[in-house]
């Protein structure tokens, strides 16, 4: 008799976040000196160097980690310039991760605080240039969040990030900074 194989491997939810990095061991290390995550398995590409994919578990997720590959178009934030996507996480220890990864070289998008829709919210870039912003539940949020009378609300969208809330903001973000620089190395490496 045949087993029934599931189309969904043990642990996976349906969605699983792959990271492309520059030197996924260090990010390995790093996820888990900052999340408490497990390494499950790595698997090398031929030059006993490379991580062709590795599998990390961050509370009940599973997140693939892989390291950078510019020859088959396989590129980390840093290659891009920038992410355009965020991971969020909700963890009862929120200012323990928060400290570790400051501590570790985060810079800070958000600083983490008690927000007026229940939850102690925080966002960071990692060393790595992935975006991650981590909250616990505070409190019942309303169905119907309401703008405080004293928060001005800006229409424009000069200078806007995904990843910064404050579009009225006149120091570049932390994407736009890195854009920048490689758009910079990039001019450089043309001109040579």
């Amino acid at each position: 008799m045949t087993r029934k194989v599931t189309p969904t491997p043990k642990g996976y939810g349906t969605v699983t976040p792959q990271l492309v990095v520059r030197n996924a061991e260090a990010a390995l290390y790093y996820y888990q000196e900052i999340f408490g995550a497990s390494v499950i398995s790595r698997l090398y590409a031929e030059d006993s160097n490379t991580i062709l994919q590795a599998e990390l578990k961050i509370g009940t997720s599973i997140v693939r980690v892989m390291d950078e590959i510019p020859a088959f178009g396989i590129l980390s934030p840093a290659g891009f310039g920038g992410t355009s996507v965020g991971m969020h996480l909700y963890l009862p220890n929120t200012d323990d991760i928060w400290q570790r990864a400051i501590t570790h070289g985060a810079g800070i998008l958000v600083p983490l605080a008690d927000q007026s829709w229940g939850e102690r919210y925080g966002k960071f870039v990692d060393p790595f240039g992935h975006v991650w912003s981590v909250s616990r539940r505070i409190a019942q949020a309303s169905a119907t969040p309401q703008l405080k009378a004293a928060e001005p609300v800006n229409a424009s969208i000069s200078g806007f990030s995904v990843h910064e809330p404050r579009a009225d903001s006149p120091a570049p973000t932390i994407e736009q900074a890195m854009s920048s620089i490689a758009a910079a190395t990039n001019s450089n490496s043309k001109a040579a």
